[in-house]
């Protein structure tokens, strides 16, 4: 999600003037030598044979795309979402660019590691539009895509929109075959749609920025960034945001679940007040670690501080499913979190961290998560990729 949409208008004018510079002058960033939700009663968390509870995070190495690289004559850039096929080794990130700095699209690329087990550049190969229902490219305004995933079993994406409730544009849970092509959206609860009297459905740039897909392949998880407008007030420093995760079966599209996530307040440096316009805590990403649990992404950005980024692992397990609620009382059973990484705490500048995958098996078994910062074309930030391994 961009710092605020005047900010985002001023990146892509800046992005155009930018000049050509080549994908493989990459700047390597050399490594650096929480609070827990109430406990809800249950011992399920992290017990459904996924180890969630087990995780052990440490970072690697950072790697930086110089701003203003073109690929195809457009600016990499906007980079909300990425996923990694372990099966081909390709990985594929999605622009938040709304068809106005350059079309919809997502990239193909690669991210070899050194003999170090060490990011070492960023290669992509393939630049490629998306397409909307009428299998045309989206008009600008159109379309506010966040997050992207290889389906297992296919050669078709799902990615996702957060839409625009100012400009009555619902967000979408979208499949697209790999050319782009539209093939098919699931149906949402009626809960999420934008409407203005009374005001529900998703708040402006606070819909659907996070999506996954189980290890099986069967349950999609999109999450809202933060709560929806009849859910609850708008997040500040001093009050937190309960966001839903909506669990739908990957075949039919049935709603599996939605259960209660309680996202942080928002964190401003020392004495800083903060400006509720540029200011924001949310889910940036999520990534399931197993059937039923979750590692999360909180991004949170304020004049001041600048950007700080959580990792936390959660459950759906021991929280109250409220598929059907047409709006939350408060008395909801929310999902359980606990702190499994914080960027800043271990002395790394994280930028606008809004994508997250696993990445490849290292020769000893350990795995790898990688991450990509938005640079909202050049003006917060930069396109950076981060490594952490998950040493067990």
């Amino acid at each position: 999600m961009p710092v605020s949409e005047q900010v985002t208008r001023s990146a892509r004018i800046r992005a155009r003037l930018a000049a050509t510079v080549t994908i493989a002058a990459l700047a390597i960033v050399a490594a650096p030598s929480a609070a827990a939700a109430p406990d809800f009663g249950t011992a399920d968390f992290g017990s459904s044979g996924s180890s969630a509870g087990h995780l052990k995070l440490t970072y690697v190495n950072s790697i930086t795309v110089p701003t203003g690289t073109l690929f195809e004559g457009v600016p990499i850039g906007g980079l909300s979402g990425i996923d990694y096929n372990p099966a081909t080794g390709e990985y594929v990130a999605i622009s938040d660019n709304r068809g106005e700095q350059g079309p919809v699209r997502y990239y193909s690329l690669t991210l070899p590691l050194d003999p170090a087990g060490k990011l070492s550049t960023a290669e992509f190969t393939g630049q490629h539009s998306l397409l909307d229902t009428d299998q045309t490219p989206f008009a600008p305004k159109t379309a506010d895509t966040e997050s992207i995933r290889f389906l297992p079993g296919s050669d078709n994406l799902l990615y996702t929109s957060e839409g625009s409730p100012k400009l009555n544009l619902p967000g979408f849970v979208r499949e697209a075959a790999r050319d782009g092509r539209f093939v098919r959206d699931y149906t949402l609860p009626d809960a999420y749609a934008p409407t203005a009297a009374p005001p529900a459905g998703f708040r402006e740039n606070l819909g659907f920025e996070a999506m996954t897909v189980d290890r099986a392949g069967t349950t999609i998880t999109a999450a809202s960034e933060n709560a929806l407008a009849q859910d609850g007030p708008a997040i500040s420093d001093t009050v937190g945001s309960t966001s839903r995760f909506l669990r739908l079966d990957r075949a039919g599209g049935e709603n599996r679940g939605e259960f209660v996530y309680p996202v942080d307040p928002i964190r401003p440096a020392p004495g800083e007040v903060i400006n509720p316009i540029s200011s924001v805590n949310g889910i940036g990403e999520i990534l399931a670690v197993g059937d039923f649990d979750y590692l999360v992404l909180e991004r949170n950005v304020t004049a001041q501080s600048g950007f700080s980024v959580r990792l936390y692992k959660t459950s759906v397990h021991g929280a109250q499913n409220v598929a059907g609620k047409t709006a939350l009382d408060g008395t909801e059973r929310a999902m359980r979190k606990e702190l499994a990484f914080d960027f800043n705490a271990a002395g790394i500048n994280p930028e606008c961290v809004e994508g997250i995958t696993w990445g490849p098996v290292l020769p000893d078994g350990t795995r790898t998560l990688v991450l990509v910062a938005d640079d909202n074309f050049g003006l917060a930030g930069s396109t950076t990729f981060h490594l952490l391994t998950d040493g067990r």
